[in-house]
């Protein structure tokens, strides 16, 4: 028996642990894995069949019909998220919530098969539920607990907006608000602002009813009320990061790179946390869906007075509660990096680098996002023509918590600072890890950002000598010399003044730049001086040099030889001699409409959807065979097809071209290309391709019963008017004269139907959008295939022949070779 426990302990720990294995130090971002959840397994069309017979029969008519139009805009929503690959499932995470809320539905029996519990890759401190029994948490919620008891409540929270039927009762609400606004309308003209209020302040009351009914739950369970107020804090607080320690002015100091203190703001210049007050009438808080979290907490206040609670803050081992709340820190590293929120990745950087100093993983994400602050400040300079507009920006003024320095010091370096602060980190990076390619790929372009600033080797500042750096660091770099005027358009000479920006900034670079360095003492020399006395670094500094003008040739010459081809109208796309494609979840939305003389009667038509999709990968490997082109399906709503292993590599995809498609400049690296070139290695193929297509047409199906209907009472009213007019004793008749009026009433009526049918055919004609984009991986290249909005004369649901067309045209470009 001893024995038997023994290897159940072993067993425990090895599967436990490993259950959570991560190795921070090469640490790599969450993604889904195991059996795809029964929620996946359904298409929309599918759920929206089950969602209409699960009505309650004895509904009316009115209700019935508002309740199909919920279960329809709720299923594509919710699906919408699903397919998206923001949904995380099968990782260590979403174990550990699933413990937590499972324990919680053991008091909600009625919830119980009926609730599934995800993670949602955002930032963002919230969560939300469903009302067919969704409840999702962010990484951003679950990155700020500081107890297991806190998610207990959220949870429960949300449990009650299921059992509650919240989204629907919102629904009505919305309905009735606006139907309301449309009548007083008619007499009396209303701001729209009074229905979103009216709207707001009903969502509020639900949260209250929520806070109150996920309370009982709570109270159910052996978890502590001690947690509850902090649980309102974070809620308020939601707009901080994780901490808000202060940050070290320090950190970044190592070798020549050293950031003096007076280049951050003073303390007493730090702006202030705000106090947690009762803002239940600011504008703000009554535009809000939310009410106040202090009331809200006031009001859960009194109802917990008195009554017996728990005192547990952990149920689970606290161990794996710190180990899920460290894991979700770190993927917020890369989530604010993925958002553009650079300021705000480099202080999470600095946190967790205090418990993992030599993480791989987060020195890269530190290096990518200096890099990008750097980039980015250099097309901004382009724009305004001045070094220094970050600083008169005064971004920073606004930031509250640990983060406001690093916001303060992004907007006070000038860019040539910026970008020599980003090359020595990316230096260093290299140095430990020189055989990263990846790696190699920001070193790289952070020489070239600096050689915007200094274009050759030999205008780099020497290295400076052990007295130098010792007056340097004597005097205050707010004190230095820096040398660099304002410079505008006016001050230009006269011939340069309407030239192009890129002429400009040469310009600008040349005459008042930073070509020499050597004067005077500065930030940007005392930095680089590790990196002049770097063997290799002369060589790749002309090498990089050599490297973009080759790409930028490259680019020159496509150019050149498009604007040849519009001069001489010939068709300007080039064939690109492709054999094999991935193609990526692109965009699908088939729309119907019930009434041919107004659009605001448009739904969304599942089963249409669903066809549409079959049709299109159809067309596509009808096509693909016939030119020889291999083409694999990527799309999460292949339900036969997918994995969740094929999920999480199309999330990564679809999240590398958002990314290509917002950085400027193509050989700005990619931050997830490494994961991207893993995932187009398994399949064969760098080159991706993606697009949409849209319809909207009217219900043609109605429109023929519609006419049917009416043709088939015209045509009686005639028949009866000729019987009454032949069974007529006379033509002066009483019955004859009625048969006369009804066939001339009959006759009119059929004219203007007849004239009316083409009128009515060219207002049900319907729109249509298809586009498709082909990206290559390796180079960061992209170019649209095609694009066709012509009229659609078809339902909803077939691809029309001109959008076969297009495909085809589009493939067969794909595959064919150049001339």
């Amino acid at each position: 028996m001893q024995n038997t426990q023994l290897w159940a302990f072993i067993l425990f720990l090895f599967f436990g642990q490993n259950s959570w294995a991560q190795n921070f130090d090469d640490y790599r971002c969450l993604r889904s894995s195991g059996e795809v959840p029964e929620r996946f397994s359904l298409s929309s069309a599918q759920k929206y069949e089950l969602g209409l017979a699960q009505l309650d029969e004895g509904l009316s008519n009115k209700d019935r019909k508002t309740q199909e139009k919920y279960q329809q805009k709720a299923i594509y929503t919710i699906d919408d998220l699903l397919r998206s690959g923001k949904v995380l499932f099968g990782t260590p995470l979403n174990d550990y919530v699933n413990r937590v809320g499972n324990r919680l539905l053991e008091h909600t029996p009625e919830l119980k098969g009926k609730v599934d519990f995800f993670i949602i890759r955002s930032s963002a401190v919230n969560a939300f539920a469903t009302a067919t029994g969704l409840v999702c948490i962010n990484m951003g919620l679950l990155a700020q607990l500081e107890n297991e008891a806190q998610l207990a409540f959220v949870l429960s929270h949300e449990l009650m907006h299921v059992q509650k039927q919240h989204g629907l009762s919102q629904y009505e609400k919305d309905i009735a608000i606006l139907k309301e606004n449309r009548q007083r309308s008619l007499f009396k003209k209303t701001d729209f602002n009074s229905a979103l209020l009216e709207s707001n302040s009903y969502s509020r009351e639900l949260e209250f009813e929520a806070d109150k009914g996920g309370l009982e739950i709570f109270l159910k369970t052996p978890y502590s009320v001690d947690a509850l107020e902090s649980s309102f804090q974070m809620l308020y607080y939601s707009y901080l990061l994780y901490d808000t320690t202060r940050f070290d002015v320090n950190y970044y100091n190592e070798g020549s790179c050293q950031l003096d203190p007076s280049l951050f703001l003073a303390k007493d210049s730090l702006k202030h946390i705000s106090a947690w007050v009762d803002d239940a009438e600011n504008t703000d808080t009554l535009k809000s869906t939310h009410p106040s979290t202090l009331r809200r907490w006031e009001i859960v206040k009194e109802a917990i007075a008195g009554k017996t609670a728990g005192d547990k803050l952990f149920i689970e081992p606290q161990a794996d509660f710190e180990r899920m709340r460290k894991i979700a820190r770190f993927e917020l590293a890369s989530y604010y990096l993925h958002n553009f929120r650079f300021e705000d990745a480099l202080y999470v950087v600095q946190l967790l680098r205090k418990e993992e100093p030599n993480s791989r993983y987060l020195r890269e994400v530190e290096v990518q996002a200096l890099h990008a602050i750097s980039r980015f400040s250099m097309y901004e300079s382009r724009s305004f023509l001045s070094s220094d507009h970050r600083r008169q920006r005064k971004i920073y003024q606004n930031i509250e918590g640990g983060q406001q320095q690093i916001y303060f010091m992004s907007s006070n370096l000038r860019t040539v600072e910026l970008a020599a602060l980003a090359l020595y980190k990316a230096w260093k990076l290299h140095k430990d890890y020189p055989e990263d390619r990846y790696i190699f790929d920001y070193y790289r372009d952070a020489i070239y950002v600096l050689q915007q600033h200094i274009p050759s080797f030999e205008q780099l500042p020497k290295a400076m000598q052990e007295a130098e750096i010792k007056a340097y660091l004597a005097k205050a770099p707010a004190a230095q010399d820096y040398s660099v005027p304002k410079v505008t358009k006016d001050s230009l000479i006269e011939v340069l003044q309407d030239a192009n920006i890129e002429v400009l900034f040469d310009s600008y670079r040349k005459e008042y730049g930073y070509s020499n360095l050597d004067q005077g003492y500065n930030l940007a020399r005392y930095i680089l001086s590790d990196l002049m006395q770097d063997e290799d670094f002369e060589d790749y500094y002309s090498r990089t040099e050599d490297y973009h003008e080759a790409q930028e040739e490259r680019d020159s010459l496509y150019n050149v030889e498009s604007e040849r081809r519009k001069a001489a109208k010939e068709e300007v796309d080039r064939n690109l001699g492709i054999d094999s494609i991935l193609y990526v979840n692109p965009y699908m939305l088939s729309l119907k409409r019930k009434k041919v003389w107004t659009h605001d009667d448009i739904s969304i038509d599942f089963q249409s959807n669903h066809q549409l999709l079959q049709k299109f990968y159809t067309e596509v490997h009808k096509t693909a065979d016939q030119i020889g082109l291999s083409v694999q399906i990527l799309d999460t709503r292949e339900l036969e097809e997918l994995t969740a292993d094929r999920y999480a590599d199309v999330a990564t995809l679809k999240d590398w071209i958002r990314l290509r498609m917002n950085i400027e400049d193509r050989n700005h690296p990619v931050f997830n290309q490494r994961e991207v070139d893993e995932i187009c290695a398994k399949y064969g193929s760098p080159y991706i391709v993606t697009g949409g297509y849209m319809q909207q047409s009217y219900d043609g199906k109605r429109l023929a019963r519609r006419r049917k209907i009416t043709y088939g009472v015209y045509g009686g009213l005639v028949a009866s008017s000729a019987a009454l007019m032949l069974t007529a004793p006379s033509s002066t008749s009483s019955s004859a004269q009625v048969g006369m009026s009804i066939a001339v009433v009959s006759g009119v009526g059929l004219f203007f139907q007849a004239l009316l049918h083409p009128i009515n055919n060219a207002r049900a004609t319907g729109n249509q959008l298809y586009f498709s984009t082909i990206f290559n991986t390796q180079n960061s290249t992209y170019e649209t295939l095609g694009v066709n909005s012509n009229a659609l004369h078809k339902g909803v649901g077939n691809i029309s022949k001109s959008v076969k067309k297009q495909i085809r045209k589009d493939l067969k470009r794909i595959k064919a070779e150049d001339k």
